[in-house]
């Protein structure tokens, strides 16, 4: 806007007092309507504030997309806690149960919280459900409405988060969008109100535009306002919207750096402009029931708060009242004083908590600059001496509430002995003395109290044994003599004509000597502490402490990469014995339930992928990966460490088929594709491409493995692919390795076989007539980030030397020893049956059996705990022979024993398996 024009406008209707006001400017030119006075209020500092919102009690929710964060300040602008844990949060609402609504553009979701800040849901089908929530309000009947940005739609969702329906399109007419901001629902009117960065295209070009659309309650457009430029009544980035109890439409220009001010039908009112502090990036906007207007000014780290015409503020105090009577006449009452410090008149009410607490009126109202005095008085009938606490609740018509807390401490007129604590425990380890213990007395009741005290056994001594009340007698005990063991005496205390006279205070003296800890744990790089009467640390697969005083010690073991931590443990020491703490870590399993097939490379067969259970059961994903022939490699891992495994593709192994990878969701719907190329080229081999997937830098997000394709010419090069969720894309680790001097390209694997909680990469020769199974391991270096990988062979060993096309490969923990073995399927030799075997770490064969699926042209396999018991099974699928049908037979990998045998596909020349926890 014009900055100068506005200074010169608006230093004509400054008025300077004890509070700055703002007011905003009325133009004959747009609108004969007044427009709504404002004062400038006390601002709140926050961090880069993004979008704020209210609740019932005004209480300011402020998210900060920078900060990760959600900040919680009360209606006056203190600060309340904070939410720290979410994922770029750029929207927030509050509905009128208290539950909080987070827009995460991190996480495209919607997520709920309540009151308390726990978790509840996530609206619609949570992560992924939108592309970018700008924007969320709530109606009175509880339902959810969310701008969402760049798909250019209104979604509304029921109270329980389900979706219900949704308005809008992406374009420039009416009823459609072109980039949301903001929304926000006039309940008197019954119309939703939505900012819109509208582009208009012209025969000229794009020209940019703005404006705010007003839809009925179904989401039927009704009309439109909003004329983009610089200036007053002119908008250029509308960001955020709001609506006060008179209709008038309050819009945030973060361009211009104000505020406009419209009525309902879209006439110009006046704008928003502190000269003297000016706002920076104004992004989101609400105003209270109290008519205080609350603007998140982002680049200026603060809530800019404004008064509109007639607004309360009101502030209670004192907050805290504490009272002290006797039994018998009650406490003199104390004031409360409400004040309004802005310029409407406050209406409030007063409630209490507890019906001893009596205020000297239930409610009032308080004019602008002025005090109201409630008397809050106290009622001591029928209450026994003790504190009591309770609460009066001042709550304004606008909903602002402050609690005032009430203590009470009750007194008993009579002398009454009261000798505390009631009992002295002293424990003497190998023959110490334990340090001495103090008797307080006291005299609870009315008058004077004097006392005297006697001891029954030797062994206790006392500082003194007379005095008068208030008085602390210091007691010891000498052990000196006793032999192990547990002894008891008692101290009587007596006051004349006392209530509780005599007391009589038991001493007890347990004489013991050290004990000794013992812990054990099945990991040498396990850490755990120890806390009890004394506190130990230590590290490694054993500690002993010799010097254990007796009592409970409880026992935290400290996470290892990859494996679940186990649980802490209590137990009780006695004197001179021993206790064992033994901590079992189990290595970290995934639950591997569904299997992915592949079609087998038949000249004819189509890129077909069937997902099923473990069992066989169809489960309703089936698609297309790509668009050519010779069927198509599969593999499985969670790439984006959500916790769901995604769909890993390469094209088959057809002479004009490039080395394309396509991801696909669980859904069968696709998530990102490339071309894999190799030393900085893209591949010129074609024959398809191998997959695989692992995780190498233990972040939780699986790496995709590539391998070439079995082409004659093809070299035997390896790369691994990162998917870096925040520009959706697979990207280049730095890996490009030859991993033999042979072709017909390499197979690919990846498994933890060193249990250092990262998978190491596993290779075999392609499946050449002339290649041998010789395995390779390498340890992959991730400490350089992605793009600087590299990879070390760390270990090679023959699996196979007679029968030639190589062996199929995978990795997985079959016996349960924390370490994966290595599992090899016979290659494609038209001799060689299906022979799987498994390998340890070093090369030494486990097990040997054949799957019985086919009688030439050997296996594929994969591998994986598919019914949930600890332990991988084995999967594996016919050959590529033209006469195998596509059958897969799931087999236990010490045994060879059958599980299951299904046929997912109807295609021949076998079949290519994977397994993979998709969530269903």
């Amino acid at each position: 806007m014009n900055k100068t024009k506005t200074i010169q406008n608006t230093t004509k209707f400054l008025i300077i007092s004890a509070i700055f006001s703002i007011f905003l400017l009325s133009f004959a030119s747009y609108s004969q309507a007044i427009a709504p006075a404002f004062t400038k209020l006390q601002a709140v500092s926050t961090s880069a504030p993004t979008a704020l919102a209210l609740d019932a009690r005004e209480n300011l929710y402020v998210v900060s997309s920078t900060q990760n964060s959600l900040n919680i300040y009360n209606h006056n602008g203190a600060y309340l806690t904070s939410l720290l844990t979410l994922n770029k949060p750029i929207s927030v609402a509050v509905d009128a149960g208290g539950r909080i609504f987070i827009g995460n553009a991190g996480a495209n979701n919607v997520e709920v919280y309540d009151g308390n800040l726990n978790f509840l849901f996530k609206l619609g089908s949570g992560n992924g459900e939108f592309v970018t929530p700008a924007a969320i309000t709530t109606d009175n009947a509880g339902n959810i409405y969310v701008a969402d940005l760049k798909s250019n739609i209104i979604k509304i969702y029921n109270p329980d988060g389900s979706y219900k329906s949704s308005f809008g399109s992406t374009g420039s007419g009416d009823g459609q969008f072109q980039s949301p901001t903001s929304i926000a629902i006039n309940e008197a009117a019954g119309e939703i109100i939505v900012s819109d960065l509208k582009v208009i295209t012209t025969t000229q070009g794009i020209t940019e535009s703005v404006r705010i659309q007003i839809f009925d309650m179904n989401g039927v457009f009704k009309r439109t306002f909003g004329a983009y430029g610089q200036g007053e009544g002119y908008l250029i980035r509308t960001m955020g919207v709001d609506v006060d109890g008179a209709g008038r439409i309050y819009v945030t220009d973060s361009y211009q750096n104000i505020a406009q001010v419209y009525n309902s039908n879209g006439t110009y009112l006046g704008s928003i402009y502190d000269e003297i502090s000016p706002m920076r990036t104004p992004m989101g906007i609400a105003i209270g029931k109290s008519n205080r207007l609350f603007i998140a000014s982002l680049n200026a780290s603060r809530v800019d708060v404004f008064g509109v015409d007639s607004y309360t503020v009101m502030g209670v105090s004192p907050l805290t009242l504490s009272f002290e009577g006797q039994q018998g006449g009650d406490p003199q009452a104390q004031n409360v004083e409400i004040s309004n410090t802005g310029t409407g008149t406050l209406n409030w009410s007063a409630s209490v908590s507890d019906s001893w607490i009596t205020l000297s009126q239930t409610s009032g109202s308080t004019p602008p600059a002025q005090l109201s005095i409630l008397n809050v008085g106290i009622n001591l009938a029928g209450l026994l001496a003790g504190t009591y606490s309770g609460t009066v609740t001042v709550t304004a018509e606008s909903g602002v509430t402050e609690v005032v807390s009430v203590s009470l401490t009750v007194t008993a007129p009579p002398a009454v002995l009261s000798v505390n604590p009631s009992s002295l425990d002293y424990t003497s380890l190998n023959g110490l003395v334990p340090s001495a213990q103090t008797l307080t007395i006291e005299n609870t009741g009315g008058g004077t109290l004097d006392w005297n005290a006697t001891s029954n056994s030797s062994w206790i001594t006392l500082n003194k044994y007379s005095g008068a009340a208030p008085d602390t007698i210091t007691v010891s005990v000498d052990p000196a003599g006793l032999s192990a063991g547990i002894y008891v005496g008692t101290i009587t205390v007596t006051a004349d004509s006392a209530t509780g006279s005599p007391a009589n205070i038991i001493v007890t003296l347990n004489v013991i000597a050290y004990g000794t800890i013992n812990v054990t744990t099945n990991r040498t790089t396990a850490t755990f502490t120890i806390s009890g009467p004394a506190s130990y640390s230590g590290s490694g697969t054993s500690m002993t402490a010799t010097d254990a005083p007796p009592g409970t010690y409880a026992i935290i073991y400290g996470d290892v990469l990859g494996y679940i931590t186990p649980a802490s443990q209590t137990q009780t020491l006695t004197g001179g014995g021993s206790i064992s703490f033994t901590g079992t870590y189990v290595k970290k399993t995934v639950v591997k339930k569904n299997i992915i097939a592949g079609a087998g490379p038949g000249s004819t067969n189509p890129a077909t992928v069937n997902v099923v259970y473990s069992d066989g059961a169809p489960t309703g994903v089936q698609f297309i990966a790509n668009t050519y022939k010779y069927g198509v490699n599969v593999a499985s891992g969670d790439i984006d460490g959500d916790g769901i495994f995604e769909i890993i593709t390469g094209a088959g192994p057809g002479p004009q088929n490039p080395g394309e990878v396509n991801i696909f969701d669980r859904t069968g719907s696709k998530i990102v594709g490339f071309t894999v190329g190799y030393n900085g080229a893209r591949a010129t081999y074609n024959y398809g491409i191998n997959v695989a997937s692992g995780d190498f830098d233990g972040d939780g997000q699986y790496e995709v493995i590539t391998g070439a394709g079995a082409g004659p010419a093809n070299p035997s090069y390896v790369k691994i692919y990162a998917y870096d969720p925040a520009i959706q894309q697979m990207v280049d680790s730095g890996i490009d390795l030859l991993a033999y001097d042979t072709l017909f390209g390499v197979e690919v694997a990846a498994g933890d076989v060193d249990d250092d909680g990262v998978a190491e990469l596993i290779t075999a020769p392609g499946a050449g007539n002339t290649n041998t199974g010789i395995i390779r391991i390498w340890d992959i270096d991730t400490s350089m980030g992605v793009g600087q990988w590299s990879a070390t062979l760390t270990k090679e060993f023959t699996a196979e030397s007679y029968y030639k096309y190589s062996v199929n490969i995978t990795s997985a923990d079959v016996n349960g020893d924390g370490y994966d073995e290595i599992i090899t399927g016979a290659g494609p030799d038209r001799a060689s049956r299906d022979t799987i075997k498994v390998f340890d770490r070093n090369g030494t064969q486990l097990s040997q059996f054949t799957a019985n699926l086919s009688r030439a042209y050997g296996t594929t396999i994969d591998s994986g705990d598919t019914n949930g018991d600890g332990i991988a099974e084995i999967v594996a699928g016919a050959g590529p022979y033209a006469g195998n049908r596509a059958f897969v037979r799931i087999l236990n990998a010490s045994s060879g024993a059958v599980i299951t045998t299904f046929k997912p596909l109807n295609t021949l020349y076998g079949v290519n398996v994977a397994a993979g926890d998709l969530g269903y």
